[in-house]
């Protein structure tokens, strides 16, 4: 039975992608040097370093909460809101936000 499922997604820069989660996101972290894994709750995302930032691809994954609501908030409180990350309802009826990290990677939250 699968259990956990954890994106791998690409950063510019390891060690400011480490600092912007752990400083920011108030996630825990563990930095390999060009290998970096975040964790929150029962969320874990990794970032592997992209080699040149000349042709950088950014990305995203979807995160689900069951109280979307506060968790709008607590990001609201960090100041990482954007105009086009405000708290919507989505095609299916399920209320979602969206932030974008420092790496340009968007990470869209959706409640369950």
């Amino acid at each position: 039975m699968l259990q956990k499922i954890a994106p791998i997604l690409p950063a510019i820069n390891i060690s400011e992608t480490n600092l912007f989660y752990k400083n920011k996101l108030k996630f825990t972290t563990q930095y390999y040097g060009s290998y970096l894994i975040v964790r929150k709750d029962n969320i874990e995302i990794h970032f592997f370093e992209w080699k040149d930032p000349l042709d950088f691809i950014a990305s995203a994954c979807y995160l689900f909460d069951n109280n979307i609501e506060d968790l709008y908030a607590k990001f609201c409180s960090l100041d990482m809101m954007m105009p086009a990350g405000n708290l919507k309802t989505n095609f299916r009826g399920k209320k979602e936000f969206c932030i974008v990290d420092n790496n340009g990677n968007e990470l869209r939250f959706c409640e369950l």
